[in-house]
């Protein structure tokens, strides 16, 4: 029996940006039994876009119960809060993607204002993100941040929940 975990996270295919800063947490970070454990990023192109990954994202989960009867999935958005502090829709428009993920039993993981200032510590232009996640992966970065901005409670700038979400799998142990 398998563990498939769909993170569908903002950037699109060929930026990855978002998911290299995930990947990057989980590998630093935690523990997992590589044969037992499958992570699948799906690409947003635009959180915007998050209902319309759902036929990806019930593909995902169809293929990888074929491959094995016992094996499961779960699904975790991943998504910025841009300025949640001081614009009413966009503090609107995440408790509504909250909810989208609680009705379907999906986790739910936040980047205040946004991935790179949770990583790097700084906004970065569009058309430098990519750039800029991959200085962090080659340059192995993770090993800088600290572990308290991974496992916020509450929606702070350049802090997130992504360790308090992934702690809460049994098939990662944090190191």
């Amino acid at each position: 029996m398998g563990v498939q975990l769909i993170f569908v996270v903002e950037a699109n295919k060929s930026c990855k940006s978002d998911w290299i800063y995930i990947k990057s947490t989980i590998d630093y970070f935690y523990e997992y039994n590589r044969t037992g454990l499958k992570l699948s990023p799906v690409y947003m192109d635009g959180k915007g876009k998050y209902k319309q990954k759902e036929k990806e994202v019930k593909s995902l989960i169809s293929q990888y119960s074929k491959v094995s009867k016992g094996n499961k999935s779960k699904v975790i958005y991943c998504l910025d809060c841009d300025e949640c502090d001081s614009k009413s829709e966009d503090l609107t428009f995440l408790k509504t993607v909250k909810k989208y993920c609680d009705d379907r039993g999906y986790d739910f993981i936040w980047f205040c204002k946004d991935v790179e200032q949770v990583y790097i510590g700084k906004r970065v232009d569009k058309s430098q993100k990519k750039n800029e996640s991959t200085k962090f992966k080659k340059n192995n970065l993770i090993t800088k941040v600290d572990v308290h901005r991974l496992s916020g409670r509450d929606y702070r700038i350049k802090t997130s929940n992504i360790m308090t979400v992934l702690d809460s799998y049994q098939e990662l142990k944090r190191k």
